[in-house]
């Protein structure tokens, strides 16, 4: 670390033999939710070159390869699944109101920072699409407080 007070999580794969690896002390990175059955523990401020380092198993390895790939997913407003995902989140939120376009100033009505919610995902990728997808569909009732 650079002694600013930067964030990292590192994790490692679990070996076969037992003692093997431990040694290994991988290099900072940047705090991410990492997914289901994976553990996660975002240091920050912390000011020493310590490193927390996690065994992940077999198929853990294989659930943060795959969340890794679906994170480098950029948010794409020529793709069909992706437009079709923002329509999604519109009638969660407003079930029954017509959505006049992808680019319309009813978005702002509904948060967002300009009339194109696109421009919010830039970062996030189209996996924060699909996670507030998932949080409309499975939690309706928090998802409406949210969006209105």
């Amino acid at each position: 670390m650079d002694g600013k007070g930067g964030s990292f999580v590192a994790v490692r794969r679990i070996t076969q033999t037992a003692g093997r690896g431990h040694g290994y002390h991988p290099p900072p990175g940047s705090t991410a939710w990492i997914g289901k059955g994976i553990s996660c523990v975002c240091a920050q401020g912390i000011k020493s070159e310590a490193h927390l380092i996690f065994d992940l198993t077999s198929s853990q390895e294989q659930c943060l390869h795959r969340l890794q790939r679906r994170i480098a997913i950029v948010y794409d407003s020529s793709k069909k699944e992706h437009q079709e995902a923002l329509k999604a989140i519109w009638g969660a939120a407003y079930p029954g109101v017509e959505l006049l376009g992808l680019i319309s100033e009813q978005w702002k009505d509904m948060g967002w920072q300009g009339k194109d919610p696109s421009t919010d995902f830039r970062g996030g990728g189209f996996i924060s699409v699909e996670n507030m997808l998932f949080f409309a569909r499975n939690y309706p009732v928090s998802y409406n407080y949210f969006a209105n």
